[in-house]
């Protein structure tokens, strides 16, 4: 296909050498895409110019704007790369290196054209372990800031290395020998090819007290790591500093990991917070709001910053998880887009911080972000590339566990044919080694994080290929959902702690996964299975409104049995929505959903079991009870005792079965709660007994906190502080177990009525300011809209109000916002233990 008329390019002649063949090839390969160089360029990211001269002939274009060429003209480019290489690594061989900027040793190599912003820490870190380590490697994702870091512990230690610094860049070095060499200019000593450049640095700086800095390592790490070893081996006064997206690995080496630039905590510069002096000193000590306000006002001098950008400023900071480069970048983009602007463009990071909004001064790879992302992507393995893109879909981290599962079933994709990754292990801690992924420790459980920065390229290059991203995405779903269904099924045994805890760090995967459309191959049972694990989840983990949106979609989404035999399972699914919808406080939602459930249910009463051994009388009786306690529950919160209890014995008429024991708990509780607050005492005890060694004989933990709140509950109307208190204490580290928020939140408003009706009105009014916190983001009503309880709340309130004062009460409450939940029952507890050592 001919090429579209653009400007005539310089003739080249095939037979000139390499070079020029090169760029003939570059331009044959545009010819047929058909493209000219301003239509590239919307696709490459790099300008028309910049484009047409990597065609030229005169030089090799740099390896991003090779990549964006190439693949700006629809090739894949494995390939092209190879041949780059190999012309790279002939050049290298056959000229001398000359890098001025490498090897210029004069105090000016060390100035800094503009602030250093933050680095506090890292700093002192670095200059320290120089003094102790030999070879200090400053990790770290590209971008990041690590040679900008190293040239500001240079001058900070200068002073220890009298007889000189040297800095070595290697970020266009490209083949092994030409990494000593480059050492060796920079030190002044003549390398030639009958000399060993090693045996000849170390006669050059024999007993001197000198630091080398090797800037850019991790594309040259074997030589990079053999000339440190083999300098560090002959020179004892020798210091290295090295920066790299990946350690050195030999046993000399200790790593300094260099982490994004501090962040303002997530809502920081809301309108509710704005006036808060945590908030505001929060905003204020942030390194990444210092820097892109920095090079802001140096970009735009003009540009007015306001207290009313503040929240903006804080998303557009944790949208660029406080990447140095990613700011300074988008801080320059503010010469055309408002703040605003600029936050709304950034889901499309890649094209807003291109070469556009560059320093024209710094190495091609940092001019534009795709182009430092892309130079990553080429140091890693096709395995790697593959666990990067499948990795690239886990929101909130994945547990190391589930991420070598789901790559366990990726297979490459760069290669021409396909290959499963054979050892995902050693796939995933190549991510680790070059700062990719970061791993921390959750309770003794490696969970592997990706920046959003990553993440987003690792996405961009998934969708390349649809059937890649389809298998892919069809991977992820699979397994949250599958994870999802098995905790469900867990709820009611001694595995619900386990599983709870299990699904806790799984919220944001489980978020991305339902509120996406799901695609057109996958089973309608899939995602309703996978339903029954949020009921609890959304309810411990105090996201109930969100986990009642969820259910809101997956029911209209399928708003009656996709299949015959699906029928039992959507019932599941309609009753977990029934339940979350009530716990938000929709009870004529909850009331739809029993109907509905309930009508299927005596359709499947009245057919065959189409031989679906769920579809059994038991199984039947299970939702038929689960659908009668919801009904009770929604007439105790309507205050029908009457119809509240009825409802909760006939359930409990149902049947016994290992399957209904968590019903079961649930109506004896009901039953309970209505003796307690009508003060019958007697009637309660038996059946707080019975549900509880229900509770204990299943491995029970959620409810038994319930269980326990009421009889705390009940000690409480009795004028028992001692028991009530006690047993408030005893229930509440069985949320804690199972990071219960919600059962927390409920158990501390019965503490505050406690102590406020027993003298105690300022540990009550701190308690009630800080639970308030964990009600008005869950999306359940206070004290989940029960009349009894929020009158004891009520009460409570007023009390502690009138013993301290409007004044004093309101400093009160606002102690406990900022102390939390947790840190305001520690100081609750022990005034407690003295009130608890007055009562008889």
């Amino acid at each position: 296909m001919a090429g579209k008329p653009g400007r005539r390019e310089r003739p080249l002649d095939p037979q000139a050498g390499p070079l020029e063949r090169f760029a003939l090839a570059l331009r044959e390969l545009r010819e047929r895409a058909g493209l000219t160089y301003t239509e590239m360029a919307d696709a490459a990211h790099f300008s028309a110019s910049t484009l047409s001269q990597a065609a030229a002939g005169h030089r090799l274009p740099t390896l991003p704007v090779l990549l964006a060429y190439v693949r700006a003209c629809g090739e894949l480019p494995g390939p092209w790369v190879k041949r780059w290489e190999r012309l790279e690594h002939e050049a290298a061989a056959s000229e001398p290196v000359q890098s001025p900027a490498a090897i210029t040793q004069h105090e000016s190599c060390w100035d800094e054209a503009t602030s250093f912003v933050g680095r506090e820490r890292e700093l002192e870190s670095a200059s320290a372990l120089l003094e102790r380590r030999r070879l200090v490697t400053l990790a770290g994702v590209g971008g990041v800031g690590k040679t900008r870091l190293a040239r500001r512990v240079v001058r900070q230690v200068a002073g220890r290395f009298p007889d000189g610094i040297y800095w070595v860049e290697l970020a266009d070095i490209r083949s092994d020998e030409a990494v000593a060499a480059a050492v060796a200019a920079a030190v002044g000593v003549q390398a030639s090819a009958d000399r060993d450049p090693l045996g000849e640095l170390a006669k050059a700086l024999q007993g001197r007290s000198v630091l080398v800095l090797l800037d850019n390592c991790e594309h040259v790490l074997e030589a990079s790591a053999r000339i440190s070893r083999g300098l560090l081996a002959h020179l004892p006064k020798l210091r290295i500093l090295t920066t790299s997206r990946q350690p050195l690995d030999i046993g000399e080496e200790q790593v300094l990991q260099i982490e994004p630039l501090d962040l303002p905590p997530t809502g920081c510069g809301c309108a509710d917070e704005a006036g808060t002096t945590a908030a505001g000193e929060a905003y204020e000590t942030s390194s990444a709001v210092s820097l892109f306000l920095d090079r802001a006002a140096a970009a735009s001098p003009g540009l007015r910053v306001t207290d009313a950008d503040r929240h903006t400023i804080t998303q557009v900071c944790r949208k660029l998880d406080g990447l140095p480069l990613a700011l300074e970048i988008a801080a320059r983009r503010l010469r055309m887009l408002t703040i605003e602007e600029l936050l709304e463009r950034l889901d499309q990071r890649f094209r807003v911080l291109g070469p556009g909004g560059r320093d024209r001064t710094a190495h091609p790879r940092h001019q534009a972000l795709r182009a430092l992302f892309d130079w990553s992507y080429e140091l890693c393995t096709d395995s790697e590339r593959a666990a990067w893109q499948q990795l690239s879909l886990c929101t909130g981290g994945v547990l190391l566990t589930d991420a070598e599962q789901l790559c366990a079933q990726t297979t490459t994709s760069e290669t021409t044919t396909a290959a499963p990754i054979d050892h995902p292990f050693e796939s995933l801690a190549g991510l680790v080694d070059k700062s990719l992924l970061t791993r921390v420790d959750t309770g003794g459980r490696t969970r592997l994080h990706m920046l959003e920065t990553v993440r987003s390229y690792g996405q961009e290059r998934l969708a390349e290929s649809d059937e890649t991203h389809r298998r892919a995405l069809r991977r992820h779903r699979a397994w949250y959902l599958g994870l999802s269904a098995q905790a469900g099924a867990a709820y009611g045994s001694s595995e619900q702690a386990k599983w709870l805890r299990r699904l806790r760090p799984e919220h944001a995967n489980l978020r991305q996964i339902i509120t996406a459309p799901p695609p057109d191959e996958e089973p309608p049972e899939t995602v309703l299975r996978a339903s029954l694990g949020l009921w609890l989840h959304c309810l411990t983990s105090g996201n109930v409104g969100e986990g009642a949106h969820w259910m809101r979609m997956i029911t209209s989404r399928y708003p009656r049995p996709p299949r015959p035999e699906t029928s039992l399972t959507w019932c599941r699914a309609v009753w977990v929505a029934g339940f979350l919808l009530f716990i938000h406080g929709d009870h004529n939602s909850t009331t739809e959903n029993i109907e509905r459930g309930e009508k299927v249910l005596a359709q499947l009463s009245a057919t065959p079991s189409h031989g679906n051994t769920k579809t059994s009388a038991v199984a039947r009786a299970e939702l038929s009870a689960a659908f009668l306690q919801l009904r009770g529950l929604v007439a105790l919160v309507n205050q029908d005792i009457e119809n509240s209890t009825r409802h909760a014995q006939a359930s409990l008429d149902m049947g016994r079965s290992s399957e209904m024991l968590l019903t079961q708990q649930q109506c004896i509780a009901q039953l309970a709660f209505t003796a307690v607050i009508a003060g019958d005492h007697a009637r309660a005890t038996p059946l707080l007994e019975k549900a509880l060694a229900i509770s204990e004989a299943q491995g029970d933990t959620w409810h038994r906190c319930y269980l326990l709140w009421i009889i705390a509950i009940g000690h409480g109307e009795a004028g028992r502080p001692k028991e009530a208190l006690s047993l408030l204490r005893s229930a509440l580290r069985h949320t804690w177990e199972i990071e219960e928020r919600m059962g927390e939140a409920a158990l501390s408003e019965t503490l505050a009525w406690v102590l406020a009706s027993n003298g105690d009105a300022y540990s009550a009014a701190l308690v009630l300011g800080a639970v308030d916190r964990v009600w008005r983001p869950s999306g359940a009503p206070r004290l989940f809209g029960f009349v009894p309880m929020t009158a004891h709340r009520k009460r409570g309130l007023e009390r502690a109000r009138h013993a301290l004062g409007d004044t004093e009460y309101a400093q009160a409450f606002q102690d406990g916002q900022h102390l939390g939940l947790r840190t305001a029952l520690r100081e609750a507890f022990e005034s407690a233990e003295r009130l608890i050592d007055r009562c008889p």
